[in-house]
């Protein structure tokens, strides 16, 4: 038997005075440790940054009028197998040619990130091209409910996110991703391949491989090397998450602060700027933005099982060549900006963009190069 479409409701965004102020109070009460000496960034979130940020946290930054402009857009919320899940919505015009585009976002990210460049894509163009966005919570971030049941690995976040669009109406939509975004799209477009028209990422999932040891091209076999060197320094966080998110999760759900170092690191080590942190795309309010919203919603723990369940399936949801035309927006400072060649041996790749500046963070940090590329890519399929 078919699962049955979910029933999407309107939801606003809004938290009680008495949860704003229990975090601030936290954030005031905060113990800081001594850290002996200034390392920089090479032993974790640097202490002078994350100071000034938390000052900026209680005295300048407005959540307020955050949640203001996120309830501009309108939200929708529906049980999808037993279990809530929220959606930002961006409709199109009535315009000449509207095309459904499911963006999907990663860890540390959050829907938030996505609202400049649905912005951008629900806009008409002088060809009358235009997007539906849909920005969905992932499973356990954000508005959506922390899975109940264990084995919610990314490939079923696919089925469900494809329920979530039959939900919507959309039996064939374009997918936007990166990060768990662009793993998430990937299966998508393996599970669903009579649905998705079009996949466009900004970062290569760990899958790109040469099919029946056929030999790596000096350019290939250099990228798979940073990748090794880059685990070995940068992919501590994933082996705590991949094997004990729970132990973890008690501390990150109880400090605001504590919540704010842990991710403020990867913004630092995966975005593209100089020494300071908030001299490239991202800024302060959207690095607040995104943890204020992990910690009201209290999914510091219910995300990060994502790495898990990744971690403990043997169900092989990425095998196989992608069908679906893909393009991919490569940045500069993506961590996991795989070569063309690379790619272009699990995708079926039409279209590949070399972008001048950028890292991991598309949305923060490029949104009108994310969505320009978007909108050429889709533009081109017809």
């Amino acid at each position: 038997m078919a699962e049955p479409l979910a029933q999407l409701l309107p939801f606003r965004i809004e938290f009680s005075p008495r949860a704003l102020d229990d975090m601030r109070r936290r954030i005031e009460d905060f113990r800081w440790p001594d850290i002996g000496y200034d390392s920089g960034w090479t032993t974790g979130t640097r202490d002078t940054v994350l100071r000034d940020l938390v000052r900026y946290w209680l005295v300048e930054f407005d959540w307020l009028a955050v949640q203001t402009r996120l309830n501009q857009r309108a939200h929708l919320r529906g049980d999808i197998e037993g279990e809530a899940m929220h959606a930002m919505v961006a409709a199109g015009p009535a315009a000449e040619h509207r095309t459904p585009l499911l963006l999907i976002h990663g860890w540390p990210n959050t829907f938030a990130d996505f609202i400049d460049v649905a912005s951008l894509l629900a806009a008409q163009d002088e060809s009358g091209l235009a997007f539906d966005v849909v920005v969905p919570s992932l499973p356990g971030f954000g508005f959506s409910s922390p899975p109940r049941t264990p084995g919610l690995h990314p490939g079923r976040i696919a089925d469900r996110l494809h329920t979530l669009m039959r939900s919507l109406g959309y039996e064939r939509y374009g997918v936007q991703g990166g990060d768990w975004g662009a793993i998430i799209g990937t299966a998508l477009a393996l599970r669903h391949p009579e649905a998705v028209v079009g996949l466009h990422l900004n970062h290569a999932p760990n899958r790109t491989l040469p099919p029946g040891g056929e030999p790596l091209s000096e350019v290939e076999r250099a990228y798979l090397d940073g990748q090794a060197a880059m685990r070995a320094e940068e992919a501590g966080y994933v082996a705590i998450q991949g094997s004990r998110p729970q132990t973890l999760g008690y501390g990150l759900n109880d400090s605001p602060v504590g919540l704010l170092a842990w991710m403020l690191e990867k913004f630092w080590a995966w975005s593209d700027h100089g020494d300071d942190l908030w001299s490239g795309g991202i800024g302060r309010d959207q690095v607040l933005t995104d943890v204020t919203l992990y910690w009201l919603t209290g999914t510091a723990l219910s995300s990060s099982r994502i790495y898990y369940e990744r971690a403990h399936t043997a169900e092989a949801f990425l095998d196989g060549f992608v069908q679906a035309p893909t393009a991919f927006l490569r940045f500069p400072r993506e961590p996991w900006a795989a070569p063309q060649e690379l790619i272009a041996r699990s995708y079926h790749l039409l279209q590949y963009t070399q972008a001048s500046a950028g890292g991991h963070f598309a949305a923060m940090e490029q949104p009108e190069l994310l969505a320009s590329d978007v909108r050429g890519f889709f533009g081109r399929l017809g």
